[in-house]
Parts: structure tokens; C-alpha cells; sequence
């Protein structure tokens, strides 16, 4: 659970520098991206006298591994945006089988996270810092609060192409019966813009694991990011892991939807 959440933080948008609404003000900085052409609008984008009360992102999705045992994470995901700040919050809840092939279910933890960005030349810096509420069912849960903090960094080399990195810090809280590691992540990768409404990405991921006796986690994401219209969105992920512990295969399928 806590692997399949870092992988959902080190998710990166590719922004062109480009202004659909034809105001002045680039995609990147305009808050308010639909102005009419006849509207003046401020340094944000937004029509004069008009306040801007942010963008809320609403996302429901499966993550399914494909290894003897199936299991299938059912995942809800929500972040607010406001100017440079996005505030999230994630849950997921886990169905698998036994060894009689009766379905198990589990409630999995709450993550919030805070993030601020920074836009510079083609550079796009994100820090965030979030922490972990430990409401999840014992077998997918350390049952303590985690902390984290995370580093993503975008360079975009032109209007369709982009080098993704990321790193991130875990602080595991620690119970009377084990002592956790605090594991560090780092991805590497590549984004490609295929079409105006087509985004791919590919990645190599690498994280400690929470174990002190257990391999670190290692794997391949190919991502891509499809959207229909300003509103609606599809993600579609296939994870390739390499260790010996996680999972070998999961193909991860969500889809979003966006208010302004």
C-alpha cells in the first residue's frame, strides 16, 4: 500500500508554454484558462472583478497485480489547486483472495499531502510534505503515523519532451513489535507530449525498503495521461517490479474529473 502511494506521488504534468484562451497570460500561469476573447482579464488570466476559487480534481481508479495471488486496490484520490498550492488526499481499499479463494477486504491508510511549485525558465520544482493516518486494517498497516516529504523536478528540453526526476523521504513511525526503516525513493524518467491530449511517461523507481531484512523495492512505470476535454480525464499505468518481494505486474487504471 504505502509503495503503490509513493509511486502516485511521483506523478508529474507536463505544462506547454502555450495560451488556449488567446488573454496574454500562458497556460502555465493562467488560473483562469477560459476567458472569452472579449473579457479583460488580469495578471492571472482571470477577468477583472472576478475572483478565482481554485481547481478541485476528483479521481477513482483499480490498481490490479497480476501475480498468483490477485489483488485489486480500489482507490480514491482528491487534490485542490490554488494558484502554485495543491493540497491531496488519498485512500484505497484492498481486495484479495486466500488460500481457499475466499475475497479478503481491507481498509487501507489516509495520506494528506501539502505541495508548493515553482516555475522557472524550464524548470518545474514541486515540494510537498504529507503525513499518514494509520486507519487502515492491520494487515496492510504498520498501525502508526507516517511523515513524508518529497522533491519533483521537470525540465522540460521543448514543447513536447521532458526529463522527470523525483525523490522522496519516509518517516515510519515505529510500534512495540518492530522497529521500521525510513526508506527513500528516487524515480528517473521521461515524458513525452504524443498529442495535444495525449501524455506518456516512462520511469525506473527505486525505494528502501520499510523492512530492515527485505530487498529494496525496484521497477519499470510506464505511464500515460489521456484527457477528453478541460474536465474529464483517463490515466492508464503498467508497473514491471524486480524484486523479489513486491509485485511483479500491476496495471493501474483511473479515472478523473476536474471543477473550476
Amino acid at each position: 500500500m504505502i509503495r503503490l502511494f509513493i509511486l502516485l506521488l511521483i506523478t508529474i504534468n507536463l505544462n506547454a508554454f502555450e495560451d488556449d484562451d488567446i488573454d496574454g497570460v500562458q497556460n502555465s500561469n493562467d488560473l483562469c484558462p477560459n476567458t472569452s476573447f472579449e473579457d479583460t482579464v488580469d495578471e492571472d488570466g482571470c477577468p477583472e472583478n472576478q475572483s478565482y476559487l481554485g481547481k478541485l480534481t476528483l479521481t477513482l481508479g483499480s490498481d490490479i497485480n497480476f501475480d498468483d495471488t490477485t489483488t485489486t486496490d480500489y482507490t480514491f484520490y482528491s487534490n485542490y489547486n490554488y494558484n502554485l498550492w495543491d493540497f491531496s488526499l488519498y485512500n484505497a481499499q484492498q481486495s484479495s483472495l486466500d488460500s481457499n479463494n475466499n475475497k479478503i477486504k481491507s481498509t487501507g491508510d489516509l495520506y494528506f499531502s501539502s505541495s508548493y511549485s515553482i516555475i522557472k525558465e524550464n524548470f518545474y520544482t514541486t515540494f510537498s510534505l504529507g503525513i499518514k493516518f494509520p486507519i487502515g486494517a492491520s494487515n496492510v498497516s504498520t498501525k502508526e503515523n507516517d511523515y513524508f516529504s518529497s522533491l519533483d523536478i521537470n525540465y522540460v528540453i521543448n514543447e513536447k519532451t521532458s526529463l522527470l526526476y523525483s525523490l522522496s523521504y519516509t518517516y515510519t513511525g515505529d510500534n512495540n513489535e518492530t522497529n521500521y526503516k525510513n526508506p527513500i525513493s528516487q524515480s528517473l524518467g521521461v515524458g513525452y507530449m504524443i498529442n495535444d491530449k495525449w501524455y506518456s511517461s516512462l520511469s525506473y523507481q527505486h525505494s528502501n525498503s520499510i523492512y530492515t531484512d527485505s530487498e529494496d523495492y525496484k521497477a519499470i512505470n510506464f505511464s500515460n495521461n489521456y484527457s477528453f476535454n478541460k474536465s474529464l480525464f483517463t490515466t492508464l499505468d503498467y508497473i514491471e517490479g524486480f524484486d523479489k518481494l513486491s509485485y511483479k505486474r500491476i496495471v493501474s487504471i483511473r479515472v478523473g474529473v476536474t471543477f473550476e
